[in-house]
């Protein structure tokens, strides 16, 4: 009795076998299911997917004779090839999806029927990678620096930036971005970014936070990392008094200077050309002058007359 079902088994089996009958997919992907038959003999019968556990109670979604139930029709299909195989495709897959389906023959008696059992999990995160959204350079000013974590793929990843500590990292922010400016750096460390779902978690290349000077010292901070471009912040940390200047700055003040220089061959400092300006600088001194002039000899025709009117000529 037992040789004879297994016969009937292996029969049933050879009249409609499948290339999958486990399949562990994610969300949002597809799985393709072809299956051979005999064509000789079920050529012309209806073949359907249905879902259920019980191959007597299971639910049709769709079938070759062209039904298909209203949330398949956009994103399954079941298509007959005949000899080229029955083809069952099915995309956009959810975690609703996870269960128990069939490929069956629709005969007369019994139908001819293999079950598929399909599992839809979320996808697991990628490794995530960062990038600035800004010059890294302008840390030597102490501007403020955002970065962007993301992940290329994972199912609803959330995101949450760390730094190292002991014995427990100590979370920062839970976003894609982490702002970075001097009332928030208080000391050397290294950060890190985690991308994690319900399936997995991944950590980020670190970041190195760097104190060049402190935030009551005209905040400078440097940030490394081996997925970022290395720069250098040229600063001295003495006081104002003695401090010299960054290549940048002496750079900066020796554009000035010659736009200055170039500036001034042509421009006064009042905005006019200086040949105006001259002009009326030396029509201003020739005034003075000639002022000064008819002044000096009014005072002496004044004293002449003084001394006249007091020694008078006798005749």
């Amino acid at each position: 009795m037992k040789g004879l079902f297994i016969l009937l088994v292996a029969q049933i089996s050879m009249q409609l076998q499948c290339d999958k009958t486990k399949i562990q997919a994610t969300i949002g992907s597809t799985i393709t299911i072809t299956c051979s038959y005999r064509t000789n003999q079920f050529r012309f019968y209806k073949k359907y997917w249905c879902v259920g556990d019980s191959r007597a109670s299971c639910e049709v979604l769709m079938d070759t004779d062209g039904f298909t139930q209203a949330a398949y029709r956009t994103r399954a299909q079941i298509i007959d090839r005949v000899s080229r195989g029955l083809i069952v495709n099915v995309r956009d897959l959810k975690l609703d999806d996870t269960g128990i389906y069939w490929v069956a023959i629709d005969t007369i008696y019994s139908d001819k029927m293999t079950s598929i059992q399909v599992t839809v999990t979320k996808e697991a995160v990628m490794k995530p990678h960062f990038w600035p959204l800004s010059s890294l350079e302008m840390t030597c000013w102490g501007q403020p620096v955002v970065f962007r974590c993301r992940s290329e793929r994972g199912t609803d990843v959330q995101y949450a930036w760390y730094r190292v500590g002991k014995p427990n990292n100590i979370i920062l922010h839970t976003s894609t971005d982490l702002h970075l400016h001097c009332s928030n750096i208080t000391e050397d460390s290294q950060l890190f970014c985690l991308a994690s779902n319900d399936v997995s978690s991944q950590s980020s290349e670190f970041i190195s936070l760097q104190i060049l000077q402190p935030a009551d010292k005209n905040c400078v901070y440097l940030i490394s990392s081996k997925a970022l471009s290395s720069y250098d912040c040229i600063r001295s940390t003495t006081s104002l008094s003695t401090s010299t200047q960054t290549t940048e700055e002496l750079l900066s003040s020796a554009t000035v200077s010659q736009l200055t220089w170039s500036q001034n061959k042509t421009m006064s400092w009042s905005g006019l050309p200086l040949w105006y300006e001259c002009l009326r600088w030396l029509l201003f001194s020739a005034m003075i002058t000639i002022l000064y002039v008819v002044l000096t000899c009014l005072k002496s025709t004044s004293r002449r007359l003084m001394a006249q009117v007091k020694h008078p000529k006798h005749i």
